[in-house]
């Protein structure tokens, strides 16, 4: 049986929208194929149908889901101050460090991007320099942008990494109130 074109794109989004929320949470480099493949519910066979290999496979799942969070910070209309303030309190959510396969993937994803092969990291930088953009209409400065990603994605990634819930808390109140000073468009860096 052959399938249409519009079936082969759906499926290849499937696996990467389902591989993407697994890797998020257990990791790409520990997942195997069949791990990736079972999420999405369907064989390994058929991961091969669509990609050439597993790099491959982490390219187009960077891809999709950096522009899934760019496309979050583009929605945000910039004039709107109580808008903002709430993209950046959903970003630094006790909810999002508990989450991570419904959240950002630079949290959880960047260490293993660091030791992919440059296919990877172009699709990471590429996506990456999109929310930088995204970030940037919403602080008015590339530096304060800049700031604002770093310090969200790494009180993320420490929050992620303690037992306390009260400490994890402390640590996105305080960042998240450190990130509503850059987004005032008097500061400069």
């Amino acid at each position: 049986m052959r399938y249409t074109s519009k079936y082969k794109e759906e499926a290849r989004a499937k696996l990467v929208e389902a591989g993407g929320r697994h890797a998020k949470q257990h990791g790409f480099t520990s997942s195997g194929m069949a791990d990736l493949a079972a999420a999405a519910g369907v064989t390994t066979g058929s991961l091969y149908k669509h990609f050439s290999g597993k790099s491959d496979l982490f390219a187009a799942m960077i891809t999709a889901e950096l522009k899934r969070t760019a496309d979050l910070y583009d929605a945000v209309d910039p004039s709107d101050t109580e808008q903002v303030s709430r993209a950046l309190a959903g970003y630094l959510s006790f909810n999002h460090v508990q989450h991570p396969e419904a959240g950002c993937p630079l949290p959880s994803l960047t260490p293993e991007v660091g030791r992919a092969d440059d296919t990877v990291k172009e699709a990471f930088e590429k996506g990456v320099q999109s929310i930088h953009a995204n970030v940037t209409a919403l602080t008015g400065n590339p530096d304060a942008a800049w700031t604002v990603m770093a310090q969200n994605v790494g009180a993320v990634m420490l929050a992620r990494g303690m037992c306390s819930e009260a400490v994890q808390r402390e640590l996105l109140s305080a960042v998240r109130e450190a990130g509503e000073k850059l987004f005032d468009s008097d500061t400069s860096l």
